[in-house]
Formats: C-alpha cells, structure tokens, sequence
C-alpha cells in the first residue's frame, strides 16, 4: 500500500479528450456557444463540444458536476439553484438538481463496486441515527482502518443482532467475501453475536475489540480506537442537519456520499490522496475527479439519455 504526495499526483499524465467524429487529438478551441466551450479539429475540420456521453443534456456537464459538488459538501437545494442562477445565470429548479443527483449517484456508484479494494486486515464499525421522512433510523458504518475506505452505510429501524449482521454481510461481500483480522466497535452487544455469527471460523477467527469508544481502548500490547468512523459520522451527521432529515430518496444521499468520500474528498491523513487510491483503486481522475468519474461511469453504463 502506497501513500502518494501531492507532489507525485501532479505528475501523474490524464489522458485528454479526443475528437467525437474522428477521435483525433488534435484540436483548438473555437470559441463559446450557449455557454459550452467549442473545439475545432484540426484533421476532420468539425466542430464539437467536449460533452462525450452526455449530448442528450441540455446543461454542461461541468454545470451538472458543480451541483454534485456542492450537494455532498453539505449546500441545499435551493441554495445550489441560487448559486446557478448567481454565477452562472442559469435557472434550474431545485427538483432538477434533485433529478440530476439521483440519476447520476445511481450511475457512478454502480460503476465504482466493479473495482476491488486492496484492503488492510482492521474494521471500524459504528451506528448513528439519522431521521428519515420524519422518523429515526439508524446507519450502520463500516470502514477500513488503513485505508479509510467506507465499505458500508446500512439503514434499519433498530439495532437487533440480525441488523448488525446484515451490515457486517454488506462489508463483507464488499470485499469481494475477505473477512477482516480485526473489528473495533462500541459497547453494543448485538455486535458480539453478529461477528461470530458472520465471521465464526475455526481456522481464521476474527477478534473482536468491543467498547471502544473516543478515548480508545488497549488490548495487549496494541491500542485501538474508533476515531475515524466517529469522524465520517460527525460530516453525515452535519449533512443531515443541513438536509432537516433525509427523505424518502434516502438512498441518493447515501449512496452519493460513499462515492464522495472514497474517490472525490482528498483526505488530509492520507496526503492529499483518496481512500480509493490507497486501496489501489486508481481511475486518473486528475483533479477534476466529479467530471472524469462521470464522464467514466456513464460510458460505462450507457444510460446517457
């Protein structure tokens, strides 16, 4: 597992677009149209917008990517539709915005489960409530801790062992069926049913450290905490103030904000790099990671129109 600097991202090449007629690399730009910049291939002498796989949008990509952005770093609805209207003078309705988020979630995160992450042997496991449509439910979160890759967010009524097993079932299929060395939680005791029922084997017996809270907790010679789940449900939980509570579309939000925090939010503790990239999950996203995931997802799924 290796930990890129800043520095060695910089360098790394992003492969460009190309010509949509002839695939020709070789282009200028020619001017502005409707707010789309306009390129002029050299070779076939065409025009063309650098829209690939989104020609049936009526907005920019770029404008799309800027919602995304400002959704999952905690803006609401109605403020990203004043922000368009502002900056860019476009008036799009905030069920627009809405329609576009649910859409393009959807894509990207079925995109994303395709790719394996390399993952260390240690779990972090927490619940938290959370109001949907009015009423509370609890998120189960599960995360790896050397990579910091959100493997699962998990919504139930209550937090019977059944519930705690389906969480842990999620995580692990995941990860493709690999079953962790280690799991951290807090003191709940469904957990401690749950895990052995989800990981019991005689050969390979998961250790469970359970009671762990902020301050941490020492076992042997080793010391754990659950301070990095803690952090990850501290930002839903700041998002889910702004929101006045999910609603019943309670999937885009969650669905979304895993794919924003594994493979567009650099983190600080990784050096600037995502959780994807540490788990070896490299798709050169470059800098504009909403864009290029985008552009990748919906290629891959076709479902541009």
């Amino acid at each position: 597992m290796n930990i890129n600097t800043p520095s060695e991202n910089e360098n790394q090449e992003v492969k460009p677009f190309c010509c949509k007629f002839c695939g020709s690399e070789n282009y200028i730009k020619y001017g502005v149209r409707n707010g789309k910049q306009n390129y002029l291939c050299k070779d076939c002498n065409r025009k063309f917008v650098d829209n690939q796989y989104f020609e049936y949008l009526k907005a920019n990509p770029k404008i799309i990517c800027a919602t995304l952005d400002l959704y999952f770093k905690g803006i609401s609805l109605r403020k990203i539709s004043d922000h368009l209207r502002q900056f860019y003078d476009l008036d799009v309705h905030f069920t627009t915005i809405f329609n576009w988020i649910r859409k393009y979630v959807i894509i990207m995160d079925e995109y994303v489960r395709q790719f394996k992450p390399n993952l260390g042997g240690i779990w972090n496991v927490d619940e938290m409530m959370i109001k949907i449509d009015g009423d509370w439910f609890y998120l189960w979160n599960v995360m790896d801790d050397a990579t910091r890759f959100h493997l699962v967010s998990y919504v139930s009524n209550r937090r019977t062992i059944d519930d705690a097993r389906m969480a842990l079932r999620t995580a692990r299929k995941r990860n493709y069926g690999n079953r962790p060395e280690i799991i951290i939680t807090d003191g709940l005791k469904s957990y401690d049913q749950a895990i052995e029922g989800e990981f019991f084997s005689f050969r390979n017996k998961t250790i469970h450290i359970g009671n762990v809270g902020i301050r941490g907790k020492k076992n042997g010679e080793d010391y754990f905490d659950n301070n990095i789940v803690e952090r990850l449900q501290g930002t839903i939980r700041e998002r889910n103030k702004t929101q006045r509570g999910l609603k019943y579309e309670y999937s885009s939000f969650i669905r979304g904000h895993q794919v924003y925090y594994n493979f567009i939010r650099p983190h600080a503790s990784l050096f600037g790099n995502t959780p994807a990239e540490i788990a070896n999950i490299n798709l050169n996203l470059g800098f504009n990671k909403w864009e290029k995931l985008l552009k990748q997802s919906v290629k891959k799924s076709g479902k541009n129109k």
